[in-house]
């Protein structure tokens, strides 16, 4: 029978199991906390490496069962692979108070991590930075878009000064791009044999995005109407905002040496702000978490400071 071992997280359980010195979770655990579908832990555990998965016997009130278990490189995957709000979290409290204390109780033997564990733990990590790096810069970039929307819809617009007032939130679009845009999207008639080429459809007009302007034209034989789409106070906050999504982009992945760093600094125990201090001591240069951060996602690229971080953290660093 497994020697198992109950932590308690915000009121859920968290069993883990001894094996051969190793902590391993029990999966039913960590996907109920996640929120995942525990009816299909063998689809969660089919994603995972082989060596990253097992089965065993555990005591439950109905008697003896069999479950899944995962160990640490696992279970970071498992974490990894949530988009739940709960991942974050619960991965702080695995790596901040579940490990440390089963390995200060001695419980279980502090197992040398392998290498994709220390991977799986610095990219978790990365993630994380990144996300509360994206976080700030959400908190600080102001909310030009909607200001500007507003401020604009008391009147209807050409989509020429929509495509600039897009621009101007930065979403690099043009007036031509633009209608042809709406025209590939259903805004606009697309067929140019029609003779309302170009005016908004049915549906666009039904939802108040647009109006049409009509201007008399008197020419020497003839009268035309001239008709010019515009948009609506309603459609340029509908449209700026809907580019201002489609523009939001998903975190970016850690760069390879990103990923390299944070691994070094895992084997040695090292703190980055020890990193730091060591690279401002051997190159005299300026260095702080923002300009640190930026380096390592490729923004930046000092190379005496870049040579500094492979020497001290033995990297090989290879040539762009």
């Amino acid at each position: 029978m497994a020697n198992i071992q109950v932590f308690e997280y915000q009121n859920n359980k968290v069993r883990t199991v001894d094996v051969e010195g190793e902590a391993w979770f029990v999966l039913k655990d960590v996907c109920e906390i996640l929120r995942m579908d525990t009816t299909q832990l063998k689809k969660v555990a089919d994603r995972l490496d082989e060596d990253e998965k097992g089965r065993t016997l555990i005591t439950t009130p109905g008697g003896m069962q069999e479950t899944w278990i995962v160990n640490e490189s696992g279970l970071y995957h498992v974490i990894l692979r949530s988009d739940k709000p709960e991942a974050a979290p619960f991965r702080r409290w695995v790596t901040n108070d579940v490990l440390p204390e089963i390995r200060k109780t001695g419980s279980y033997n502090a197992p040398q991590l392998t290498r994709s564990q220390l991977l799986a733990t610095a990219l978790i990590a990365a993630h994380e930075e990144l996300e509360e790096k994206d976080k700030q810069i959400e908190t600080m970039k102001p909310k030009v878009l909607f200001a500007d929307a507003v401020s604009a819809s008391k009147k209807s617009i050409l989509v020429g000064e929509l495509a600039k007032l897009l621009s101007q939130n930065g979403i690099n679009i043009g007036q031509n791009r633009l209608f042809d845009w709406m025209r590939k999207n259903g805004y606009l008639i697309k067929d140019p044999k029609r003779s309302d080429y170009n005016l908004p459809t049915q549906r666009s007009m039904e939802k108040g995005l647009f109006e049409i302007k009509e201007t008399t034209i008197q020419h020497s034989d003839h009268v035309s109407i001239n008709r010019t789409p515009k948009v609506t106070g309603k459609g340029q906050v509908y449209f700026v905002n809907l580019f201002l999504k489609s523009e939001k982009q998903e975190p970016t992945a850690p760069s390879g040496f990103e990923l390299e760093v944070k691994m070094k600094l895992l084997q040695r125990g090292m703190k980055q702000t020890e990193l730091i201090q060591a690279v401002q001591s051997d190159t005299g240069l300026f260095l702080d978490d923002s300009y640190l951060y930026k380096i390592l996602r490729g923004e930046r690229k000092p190379e005496k400071i870049i040579q500094s971080i492979c020497k001290i953290l033995e990297i090989e660093q290879k040539e762009d």
